[in-house]
C-alpha cells in the first residue's frame, strides 16, 4: 500500500545519476536514470547442488507435489529466520516457480520449518546475503534460474533497484517540471541521493518542500537501499516559497495529466497531495515515480510529514 507523506514545514518523512544526458549536457537539475541491477551470484558445484536439494525436498512436500523439472526459474524467493516476539518463530520460505507454459505456482514452507531452514543456509553458503530487520533475519532473491550444474540469483535482500517512472513525459510538459526544478534550486544530480518532493494544497493553494532520499553505489550501479540504516533514510531539504510551490505543482499535475497517469484515490482535478521522487533526464524524456491523492487535512495531533 502506498503512504502519501503531506509537506509541513519542518516536517521529516521516513521513506543518480549524474552524468552527461543523450544530448552530451553535464546533469546541472536532473540526471539520466542510473545503470542499476542487483547484485548479481553464481554458484555452482556442491553449492548449486545443495540448493537444488532443499527446494526439490520443498516441491514435494506441496499439496499435490509441484514438479517443475530439473531446470527451472524463480521469479521470487524469500526466506526468513522469524524472530519476533509472541509469535510462532522459526524458517520460513515462499516462492513463485515458473513451469513450462503454465502459470506461476506458489511455494510456500511455514514456520517452523526444518526444510526452510535447509534452503536458507544453501542459500547463504551459495552467496545470498541477509538482512536483519525487526522481523528477523531475511534473504530476498529474484530471477532465480535452476539447473543441475549451476545455480543463479538476483540478491535483493539489501537493495532494490533505480524504480522506473509511472510519469514519463517529452516536450513541453518535460521542459515546465525542469524548469520548475531549477527555479526551486533543486539539483538532483548527486549519486548519493534523490529528490523526493512533497506537496500539499490543504491550505488552498499549494505548499511543497523536498527532502533527500539516500542511493548507494554497489559496484557500477546506483541502489535504494532496503535494509539496516540507510534503508527508507532521509534527508533535510528545505520548505519552497509560493511561487516555486504553484510551479511545481502545476507542473507536475500537468505531466501527469500529458501521461495518463491514474491517481491512487480522486481524480487529478481533485488532487490535494502531491508525492513525487526518483526524477529522470534523458536530454529529452522525463519520468518520475508519482503517487497522488485526494486526502483531507490532518487533524491537529495527526503528524502530517510521516511518509513510509
Amino acid at each position: 500500500m502506498s503512504t502519501l507523506a503531506a509537506w509541513t514545514v519542518g516536517s521529516a518523512g521516513c521513506a543518480s545519476h549524474n552524468g552527461a544526458g543523450s544530448d552530451g549536457a553535464v546533469c546541472s537539475i536532473v540526471g539520466p536514470a542510473p545503470k542499476s541491477q542487483l547484485p548479481h551470484v553464481t554458484a555452482s558445484g556442491s553449492d548449486a547442488m545443495q540448493v537444488g536439494q532443499a527446494l526439490d525436498a520443498i516441491f514435494a512436500s506441496q499439496t499435490p507435489p509441484v514438479s517443475p523439472g530439473q531446470d527451472y526459474v524463480l521469479s521470487r524467493l524469500t526466506c526468513v529466520d522469524v524472530q519476533v516476539p509472541l509469535a510462532t518463530t522459526g524458517y520460513e520460505c515462499s516462492a513463485e516457480v515458473q513451469t513450462d507454459g503454465g502459470q506461476p505456482i506458489a511455494v510456500n514452507a511455514n514456520a517452523p520449518s526444518a526444510l526452510a531452514q535447509n534452503l536458507f543456509d544453501a542459500l547463504t553458503a551459495a552467496g545470498s546475503t541477509t538482512c536483519v530487520d525487526p522481523h528477523g533475519v531475511r534473504t530476498d532473491l529474484q530471477n532465480i534460474v535452476v539447473s543441475p550444474a549451476e545455480v543463479q540469483f538476483d540478491d535483493g535482500s539489501n537493495y532494490q533497484p533505480f524504480p522506473s517512472p509511472n510519469v514519463t513525459v517529452a516536450g513541453a510538459d518535460a521542459q515546465a517540471v525542469m524548469m520548475a526544478l531549477a527555479r526551486a534550486k533543486i539539483d538532483d544530480c548527486d549519486p548519493s541521493r534523490s529528490v523526493f518532493i512533497i506537496c500539499n494544497s490543504f491550505g488552498g493553494s499549494p505548499s511543497c518542500g523536498y527532502q533527500w532520499l539516500s542511493l548507494q553505489t554497489v559496484g557500477s550501479s546506483e541502489l535504494v537501499p532496503v535494509c539496516g540504516p540507510g534503508s527508507g533514510g532521509t534527508t533535510q531539504g528545505a520548505t519552497l516559497d509560493v511561487a516555486s510551490s504553484v510551479a511545481i505543482w502545476q507542473s507536475i499535475l500537468s505531466a501527469a495529466t500529458a501521461a495518463r497517469f491514474q491517481p491512487m484515490s480522486g481524480t487529478i482535478e481533485q488532487t490535494t497531495v502531491v508525492n513525487a521522487r526518483y526524477f529522470t533526464w534523458d536530454g529529452s524524456s522525463l519520468g518520475f515515480m508519482l503517487v497522488t491523492g485526494d486526502a483531507m487535512p490532518p487533524g491537529p495531533a495527526a503528524d502530517a510529514g510521516q511518509a513510509d
